[in-house]
């Protein structure tokens, strides 16, 4: 492939990295099977550069000391995670790693599926890798017959389910024997699901993440990578649990991917289900599902003339969880199509007339869009109803999954609830018409799973349609932000060598969305308000006297713009007005050191910054010395440290008088000027002085703002 040299660059440093060797027996097979799947050498190479990335943080085969390692990979939703997976453990293969386990899902069907896919991947090396699948070859997972597998020198690939009793099968081959110090590459593919303790709030350990650490635990030498396009969870887990990745990498996806950025960036790919339309569970067949089923007809259609029938097209219909639901909405989809194929079967029938109309109806709304080489309706009619009597709809849930029954088919329709959403790859997905979201806040992570209509699919984006409710389109596009925002935080800490495990978990995020299910992660929601106080008070002297020094040097650099202020008998205010942002984060409240449990803190402060550059927003902001040379006295907890209001309210009181000062939230308020104020706090008990600070937003800004959501650490 002429990638003999693979560019590292490193999302963190790393201490432990090792020299890889990246054109070895194995990869070169996978990247001749990568070739031929049509992926060009430039994504292969980006490919391997990535897994190269990733290896160089797991154990060095040739060091003999006991090393754990935990990673995530981190690509985008129908990306093709499993070729970068495929990738590093060929990768491993070449450079000592004789044993990798892959572990993926809860079902059997999909438990095959996986390791017919690794099959498929290593076909052409199928006499040096062994593929064992943890239920069909259950008889060959013990320690002797692995230990002959390598005695042959023979590589090894288990794959199990995420199960107690299938992890605990795999942990025994390498229980109280030696084969627990050979180097062990371990996949969790959708590391996200089922892995996790989802029994954190009852301070208890759930089974299959209890399993999965003694499996852990047994390794001596061993790096442990999940793999997922949606990370929340493994990133707001709290830093000192095992799971909690102690690397990250990510994987940007290649050319061609349509995502997020090309569906759900405005209304070209979109169409909204009328929220009065009374649904299909409930009704006959909605309007919307008619006009979604014809769009998808007339799709295959136009496509066909395109490519002479070479490309097959599907669609999805995801309305409902339930098996119930299914067995209805099957039935009415399937109904109406026969009625189709019927009054299709001659043209000069008058009952033709009635299906003619609907599908001119869906030509003129592609009509609308961009379509390329777009036909006549009469240079397709024939096409359309080909497409009609040559389709299928399967019913996929927990009850009824595929075993490549749609291979019989030109064009498939896919109708079912989760079993349709994470893991699964819809092959031509042209048309989705999806209405089951969550009744309250939905879970960023379970809501971008069931995008199934990312991928590739340049060759007829087109002529791809997805029909929803406006919560469903209006939740994509706020989860196309909070995607930007998490990348943007791992690429920042990659290129400030920040230490993955001391990345802020902090992401800008929706107030109508929660990043991921409660039970595994907590987290604290951050919502930028007028005023945002520094509530904690910084009893550290070391930290109270460098602030004090932050606070002395910025006003000496500014002192021929400061201006003083009068109020009546009391201390003066000094104003440094109209600073820039920016050029006071980076002088002042970058090295401002808050109390480590502050919800203003740092972190925060960062994230402000952040997001006020991405919506291209420069504003100016006050800085205020309140009541400059005079400490302000108040009670300080001395366990929370909690500062009783420190803020100095208007004066006098009595609303009907004329007032003296309007209070410290008010007085020196201005139209689109941020506002920092310094206080100059005394603890009433203690006497030490600390300066707290307090940084107000004008409304016009707050608008323009996301909120945030906060790892919450135990």
């Amino acid at each position: 492939m002429g990638a003999n040299i693979i560019e590292m660059k490193y999302v963190n440093k790393n201490p432990n990295s090792w020299n890889i060797e990246l054109d070895g027996f194995y990869s070169e097979h996978i990247k001749k099977f990568l070739s031929l799947s049509g992926i060009p050498d430039d994504g292969i190479s980006t490919i391997y550069s990535n897994a190269a990335k990733t290896l160089s943080y797991c154990p060095n085969p040739k060091n003999t000391s006991i090393q754990q390692e935990t990673g995530i990979v981190i690509g985008k939703v129908q990306s093709g995670k499993t070729s970068n997976f495929i990738s590093l453990i060929s990768l491993a293969f070449d450079n000592g790693y004789d044993i990798a386990i892959v572990l993926g899902g809860t079902k059997k069907p999909l438990l095959k599926q996986n390791s017919d896919r690794i099959k498929e991947y290593f076909h052409d090396v199928k006499d040096n890798v062994f593929v064992l699948n943890s239920n069909e070859n259950a008889d060959h997972l013990n320690e002797e017959n692995i230990r002959g597998f390598l005695r042959r020198e023979k590589k090894v690939i288990i794959v199990g389910l995420k199960s107690v009793k299938q992890i605990n099968t795999i942990m025994q081959i390498f229980t109280n024997n030696t084969l627990n110090e050979r180097p062990v590459l371990i996949i969790d593919d959708e590391g996200d699901e089922y892995s996790l303790n989802t029994k954190v709030k009852q301070k208890k350990e759930s089974s299959t993440y209890s399993a999965i650490l003694n499996f852990k635990n047994t390794l001596q030498r061993h790096c442990y990578v999940s793999v997922t396009a949606t990370p929340q969870a493994n990133l707001l887990i709290s830093k000192i649990d095992e799971l909690s990745p102690d690397f990250g990498v990510l994987v940007p996806p290649g050319n061609g991917y349509c995502g997020l950025d090309v569906f759900h960036s405005d209304d070209k790919y979109t169409i909204i289900i009328p929220e009065n339309e009374e649904p299909l569970i409930e009704v006959g067949i909605p309007a919307s599902l008619k006009k979604s089923l014809a769009m998808f007809f007339v799709a295959c259609a136009i496509q066909s003339h395109r490519t002479h029938r070479k490309d097959k097209l599907s669609m999805l219909i995801h309305i409902s969880q339930f098996k119930k639901d299914h067995e209805l909405e099957y039935k009415k989809v399937q109904e109406l199509i026969k009625e189709w194929v019927l009054k299709t079967s001659d043209k000069k029938d008058v009952s033709y007339t009635s299906v003619c109309e609907i599908m001119k109806e869906a030509h003129s709304e592609y009509a609308k869009g961009n379509v390329r080489d777009f036909p006549t309706f009469e240079e397709i009619e024939d096409e359309i109803i080909f497409a009609i009597n040559n389709s299928h709809v399967h019913k996929i849930n927990g009850d009824n999954t595929l075993n490549g029954e749609d291979d019989f088919y030109e064009y498939n329709i896919y109708v079912g609830g989760t079993m349709l959403g994470r893991g699964l790859t819809i092959k031509g997905l042209c048309v989705t018409y999806i209405t089951r979201t969550a009744k309250n806040a939905s879970n960023v992570d379970t809501v971008q799973q069931r995008a199934r209509w990312f991928g590739y699919k340049t060759k007829y984006l087109d002529l791809c349609r997805i029909f929803a409710v406006s919560k469903i389109l209006n939740e994509f596009m706020e989860i196309r932000d909070h995607e930007e925002d998490l990348w943007q935080t791992i690429e920042m800490t990659n290129s400030q060598g920040i230490e993955f495990k001391n990345m802020p978990r902090i992401f800008s995020l929706s107030d109508s969305l929660k990043p991921t299910r409660s039970s595994v992660a907590e987290v604290e929601s951050y919502t930028f308000y007028s005023w945002n106080k520094q509530r904690i008070f910084q009893d550290d002297e070391d930290y109270a006297r460098s602030n004090k020094n932050i606070l002395n040097q910025f006003r000496e650099n500014n002192k021929s713009r400061l201006q003083t202020i009068l109020q009546h008998s009391g201390a003066p205010f000094i104003i440094l007005r109209d600073a820039d942002y920016f050029s006071v984060y980076s002088e002042l409240l970058e090295k401002f050191m808050f109390p480590e449990t502050s919800k203003l803190n740092k972190g925060i402060l960062a994230k402000l910054y952040q997001l006020l550059k991405d919506k291209n927003l420069s504003p100016n902001i006050d800085v205020i010395w309140m009541r400059d040379g005079k400490t302000s006295r108040h009670p300080v907890n001395k366990e929370t440290k909690i500062i009783s209001n420190y803020f100095v309210g208007r004066n006098p009181k009595d609303l009907s008088k004329p007032a003296n000062y309007e209070g410290d939230d008010t007085h020196f308020n201005r139209s689109n000027t941020m506002q920092l104020q310094i206080h100059m706090i005394e603890d009433k008990e203690t006497g030490f002085v600390s300066p707290t600070l307090a940084i107000y937003l004008p409304n016009e800004i707050i608008s323009k703002l996301t909120g945030l959501v906060v790892q919450k650490e135990a």
